[in-house]
């Protein structure tokens, strides 16, 4: 199945307007993969996004919250927003 994060904005891999968007999507990846590694809990939203991905929110061991996270570290950003800071526009 495939999902997002719920109201959470990272960059693109697979289709990136720019290289900055490139290398950053693949440090967002990782570094959600890092914070999953030590447990986490999916929390199902009950809608879908675009695409048709499931929506969720994911909660680390810890109790906090992984998009929330990502966006503190800057490899994400809330969504909805008004542009792709990655690239600059």
């Amino acid at each position: 199945m495939k999902w997002r994060l719920h109201a959470i904005d990272t960059p693109e891999i697979g289709s990136p307007e720019c290289p900055q968007e490139y290398e950053t999507g693949i440090e967002a990846r990782d570094r959600l993969r890092d914070l999953m590694g030590t447990g986490y809990a999916i929390d199902w939203i009950g809608e879908q996004g675009s695409y048709d991905r499931e929506l969720v929110n994911i909660r680390l061991s810890g109790g906090r919250d992984a998009g929330v996270m990502l966006i503190e570290e800057g490899l994400a950003q809330p969504w909805p927003n008004d542009g792709n800071v990655w690239c600059g526009f």
